[in-house]
């Protein structure tokens, strides 16, 4: 960043405002006081010259602490407009990551799918087969929502089913050929395909499968991106903001745009420079492209960025961010993590350099008056008078800089709890999904009804699932008297023990249908080494009477783990972020916390700060400089909205609150 700000540092002193108006102020000023200092040489040879000569050098420390402060413009200015989209670019492709990471292990898990394999190895489906698996993969989609098309091949290339589109015709698609040469990995792919019969680009997962020891197909699965990139850049802009995002593939082509003004298309970008300035449509465009972070060592589709281009000329335009009552704030110096120390140091030199000023002043109206001097004193007056002007406007220009500053962190403090709560709810979202999925799992139900229950087969069974889905600690399996029949883990442990209440296992055989799951409150579990976390249940239904409930399968999430590396993910994505002093907390809505990124906090323990509990429910979020324990923090805090029909549209609510601290 700061050879791009150097490098490009004069384009920037032309464009932003707050340095034009400030600068003109200072140079008019300035000029004033050069005629007036001279007019006093010309007409005041009595008085002594040791006066004019420091009234020079008052105006000559003036001068260098006004390049000092015009410099300080430009740099504040820039870094700002830089970390401002850098932090959503970074925020944007992180989200995808751990979206995208989930769609890995669906893949792996439906293809392993008895259904879905005895259905590709059939060499002619029935009618009753081919109902069978559109109600078997329809169910799958209106579960996972994040997908909108479900394909099954044949090796040849044959399309065998698929939910949107008639089936029969065959297809020479590099997908396919791919996920069959390699067997037990995953495919993913984006772009143009003879799956789907349009001519746009789609995200594909896909997966061979495997059917009593030989591959007889492979299944497609197609993720909704367009819709998802849409949600995801939603959260990060405001509606007025007219900064393009985009997200491109390794060679900077475009592969989204979030284009909410009727811009032209952009096809291609320059993603050589992190930071850089870019010609398009007429304009020259700040061009901001991040690429994400790893999540569980998945790096997401090879060399994407998210991308952000803000026009220049936004830069001409008199900031707009909030005005910051500073009465109602600490001393500036109290927030010395949000300033520059450089700014404040300049507002302690310009009111030095005026406190000196006007000593000058005295003594040269005690000089003139003893040497009977009057034309001098209008002089006096009206260079102390240029001194408070100058003064005044370093004051002012600091103060509005800072007010930017300090709004503008506020709102990326308020953006990171936001963000934070965020990821917390699609995580959950996808643990719903996960558990109403696999109760389905033919091979359990029947395993569930033997005599006695094949326990081997069902923790075979979780063990695969478990294998592929590394965000539990624990899966399990419980019969019609809420005992455990088995565990991934551990199946001496648990075997014929009766499954807590506080699991919800009883609340799962209330379920009515295929959509609807069961879930426990945050409390410790005795699957989770008794700590804290919540448990999603599954209902197994009887195979041939689908009304009656036979059973559930438990899935234990991975709370402390899972929480706190959302939570060290969000500050990391700060640059502003103070080191180890910054921390973040979830809450329940009644102050009792959920995880913590700060050892001092424990699941339990009470934090919540005092916030205007009406304008947080009405706005979802908001940000104050707040004072906890003697210090002073920028404060965020977001409540949980949840994801699609997560915590909306199913039943289910549990309101979470996210807490970001950062010092200031």
């Amino acid at each position: 960043m700061e050879t791009f700000l150097s490098t490009h540092e004069h384009k920037l002193k032309s464009l932003i405002y707050d340095v034009n108006y400030y600068e003109k102020n200072l140079k008019s000023l300035s000029s004033w006081w050069g005629r007036i200092a001279l007019l006093g040489k010309i007409n005041s040879l009595d008085v002594a010259a040791t006066i004019l000569d420091d009234m020079d050098s008052a105006r000559t420390r003036f001068h260098r602490l006004q390049d000092s402060l015009i410099q300080s413009l430009i740099q504040q200015h820039g870094r700002k407009a830089v970390l401002h989209h850098q932090t959503r670019c970074q925020m944007a492709i992180d989200v995808l990551i751990r979206n995208l990471f989930e769609r890995t292990a669906d893949i792996g898990f439906l293809s392993d799918d008895p259904m879905v394999g005895a259905f590709l190895n059939s060499t002619e489906s029935t009618e009753e087969q081919r109902l069978g698996i559109r109600q078997h993969l329809q169910n799958y989609v209106d579960k996972y929502t994040v997908y909108n098309e479900a394909i099954l091949l044949k090796p040849s290339g044959e399309v065998v089913f698929q939910l949107s589109q008639n089936s029969g015709r065959t297809v020479q698609e590099p997908l396919v050929d791919q996920a069959l040469e390699q067997p037990s990995q995953y495919v993913e792919y984006f772009g143009v395909s003879p799956l789907i019969d349009d001519a746009n680009e789609h995200l594909f997962y896909a997966h061979s499968v495997m059917y009593q020891g030989k591959v007889v197909g492979v299944v497609v699965l197609c993720f909704r991106f367009r819709n998802e990139m849409h949600a995801i850049f939603d959260t990060l802009i405001t509606a007025d903001d007219p900064t393009m995002y985009v997200l491109t593939d390794a060679s900077g082509k475009v592969i989204f745009q979030k284009n909410q003004f009727g811009r032209s298309y952009i096809s291609q970008l320059p993603i050589h420079d992190d930071i850089s300035v870019w010609h398009y449509d007429g304009q020259e465009m700040l061009l901001i492209n991040t690429q994400g972070n790893a999540y569980q060592e998945y790096k997401g589709p090879e060399g994407w960025r998210a991308c952000a281009l803000m026009p220049m000329s936004v830069l001409k335009s008199k900031s707009d961010a909030g005005e910051v009552d500073f009465n109602e704030l600490p001393p500036l110096k109290k927030l010395s993590g949000i300033f520059s120390p450089d700014l404040l140091d300049i507002r302690d030199r310009s009111t030095l350099i005026n406190n000196d000023l006007e000593l000058i002043v005295l003594n040269g109206v005690i000089t003139a008056a003893r040497n009977d001097s009057a034309e001098f004193m209008p002089v006096l007056e009206a260079i102390k008078n240029i001194g408070r002007d100058i003064d005044s406007v370093f004051a002012d220009s600091i103060e509005s800089l800072f007010s930017t500053i300090l709004s503008t962190q506020l709102d990326e403090t308020r953006l990171q709890a936001e963000l934070a709560v965020d990821v917390l709810d699609r995580n959950l979202y996808e643990r719903a999904n996960d558990c109403r999925w696999w109760a389905l799992d033919s091979r359990i139900g029947l395993a569930l009804l033997e005599q006695p229950v094949n326990t081997e087969q069902i923790s075979a069974i979780l063990k695969d699932i478990h294998g592929l889905y590394t965000v539990y600690h624990d899966l399990y399996v419980f019969d019609e008297k809420k005992q455990y029949v088995t565990s991934s883990l551990d199946i001496e442990s648990c075997h014929g023990k009766h499954v807590p209440e506080s699991a919800a296992a009883v609340e799962t055989f209330a379920l009515k249908d295929l959509q609807e799951y069961s879930v426990s409150n945050f409390v410790p579990s005795e699957r989770y080494d008794d700590q804290s976390t919540y448990i999603y249940n599954g209902a197994i239904r009887h195979p041939e009477h689908k009304d009656q409930v036979i059973g559930g399968i438990g899935t234990v999430f991975d709370a402390t783990v899972e929480f706190r590396a959302i939570l060290k993910d969000v500050l990391s994505s700060d640059e502003n972020a103070s080191g180890d002093q910054a921390f973040a907390v979830f809450t329940n809505d009644e102050g009792q916390v959920i995880s913590s990124s700060d050892d001092r906090f424990q699941v339990g323990d009470l934090f919540f700060p005092d916030v205007d509990l009406q304008v947080l429910q009405e706005q979802g979020s908001l940000s104050v400089v707040y004072e906890y324990e003697s210090q002073y923090y920028l404060m965020g805090v977001a409540l949980s909205k949840g994801y699609r029909e997560f915590k909306n549209d199913d039943g289910y609510t549990d309101p979470i609150l996210a807490w970001v601290m950062q010092p200031c």
